[in-house]
């Protein structure tokens, strides 16, 4: 049997304890009641004596724990590392060790302690003693463990998203972004300036309104975040889409907002693709002109805003003179190639802020905001002018010409009264022989030689 150090004396129930008297008695009091683990070993490694708590730890009773070396309880992989600060506090190269370890539970499980060895020399009656205190530490493993993969994760996450993060302090008013964030827009950390203005000022000019809106009604409490599309200016000039996202995250003791934390994702894909979807939805393929649908919507929201604005409003409805003969002389190719000619001419020749558009088959339609009648007139003009020289471009079409009716909007007018006024003015010109325009003001012919404009060679 090992020798029991610091055993203290047994009492009977009825006995009264005497006092403590010496300090071998506070010493064994202490070793055995402690409520961290203890434990005595000899140079051996085997146990001189172990008290209540380092038992409980384990599992085992303590004549059971006793009969045990460590070398019996530390998992395999981790009786090299506790050879190895055995042998540094027996060599004097240290006084104390700690030690991260995992001890066998007597369920069979393995259990992490922090070990905190120290050594006590000539030690009466025994010699050289390593006293060892023991704390379980397998729940603070598991959360750092689970902290850890969840970083893990979350910087997987972060990476693959093309996501950064922002915390904004308001009491300093300057904004933090992470290494994420600020490769995101292209910058170095230096170079960033976390004032709220600059960062503001980094935004798109037309964005920031709704930023700055966003921001204020988080903080009002009128809406629980912040969840937003915006773009900001990269170093090299150009600028990013961003996700923006985030909310209050801590508060003074009056309430008020102190910090807001959010994120960054780049969506810069994203809109390309809502971009690119968009214009297939709204755009006639062959042409590049707005379809006959996103036509519609645009003359509707026009008219809205020439009443509302108290502005003039005119259109122009285009027909391609002889198309058919085009079509079933030549070919459809050769139809479609005409078509696109036509497609281009109008996207380059109409002003800014004008729209075209293919209203079906060889019909197009130009809209032209803030113009009346008179300038109307001119406009179109220019643009079926410049018709006949469309021909030259395309192999067996010597000439086109295109008969045209321009409206102005007339109070109280509908969209669907406007475009029926532009059709029959339209078919009057064809009707006067092609290649002409008519308007409420008066007829005007654009190409006297058009009276048959589709030659054909």
């Amino acid at each position: 049997m090992k020798k029991d150090m610091y055993s203290a004396p047994s009492l009977a129930p009825s006995q009264t304890p005497d006092p403590v008297e010496t300090s071998a008695d506070l010493q064994a009091l202490a070793f055995r009641h402690a409520a961290i683990g203890m434990a005595m070993l000899d140079e051996a490694g085997s146990w001189l004596d172990v008290n209540e708590e380092f038992c409980r730890l384990l599992g085992y009773s303590r004549p059971e724990m006793l009969k045990l070396g460590y070398q019996d309880l530390t998992v395999a992989e981790d009786i090299p590392g506790s050879e190895q600060a055995v042998r540094q506090l027996l060599s004097g190269k240290c006084d104390k060790v700690n030690l991260d370890k995992r001890y066998l539970h007597r369920s069979g499980a393995s259990i992490w302690v922090r070990m905190r060895a120290s050594i006590v020399r000539n030690h009466p009656g025994v010699g050289t003693v390593m006293i060892t205190q023991v704390r379980d530490i397998s729940e603070e493993r598991a959360t750092r463990e689970a902290l850890r993969l969840s970083r893990y994760r979350l910087d997987l996450a972060l990476a693959g998203a093309e996501l950064g993060m922002w915390h904004w302090r308001l009491n300093s008013g300057r904004v933090q972004f992470d290494d994420r964030a600020v490769e995101l827009l292209g910058y170095r950390s230096a170079d960033v300036d976390g004032r709220l203005a600059s960062i503001i000022d980094l935004c798109h000019p037309e964005d920031r309104p709704s930023l700055r809106t966003q921001f204020q009604r988080h903080l009002k409490g009128e809406v629980g975040g912040l969840d937003l599309v915006v773009r900001f200016r990269r170093q090299v000039g150009a600028y990013l889409w961003l996700l923006l996202r985030g909310r209050i995250v801590e508060r003074k003791p009056d309430g008020s907002p102190l910090q807001l934390s959010g994120t960054l994702m780049n969506v810069s894909k994203w809109k390309e693709l809502e971009q690119r979807l968009t214009r297939l939805a709204t755009t006639d393929e062959l042409t590049g002109l707005l379809n006959r649908r996103a036509g519609e919507a645009a003359l509707d929201s026009e008219i809205k805003l020439s009443r509302r604005r108290g502005a003039a409003l005119s259109m122009l409805l285009l027909d391609i003179d002889q198309f058919k003969q085009i079509n079933d002389s030549l070919g459809h190719d050769v139809g479609d190639q005409v078509l696109a000619a036509v497609g281009r001419h109008l996207r380059d020749a109409t002003r800014a802020g004008d729209c075209a558009i293919r209203w079906g088959g060889e019909e197009f339609a130009v809209l032209l905001p803030g113009t009346d009648q008179s300038g109307a007139c001119e406009q179109a003009a220019q643009l079926m002018a410049g018709m006949t020289r469309l021909g030259e471009d395309i192999e067996a079409v010597d000439r086109l010409s295109a008969s045209a009716g321009i409206v102005s909007l007339r109070p109280q007018e509908s969209a669907r009264e406007l475009m029926k006024r532009a059709d029959a003015l339209m078919y009057r010109a064809k009707a006067a022989g092609r290649g002409r325009m008519e308007c409420d003001l008066h007829t005007c012919r654009v190409n006297k030689e058009a009276t048959n404009p589709a030659s054909l060679s």
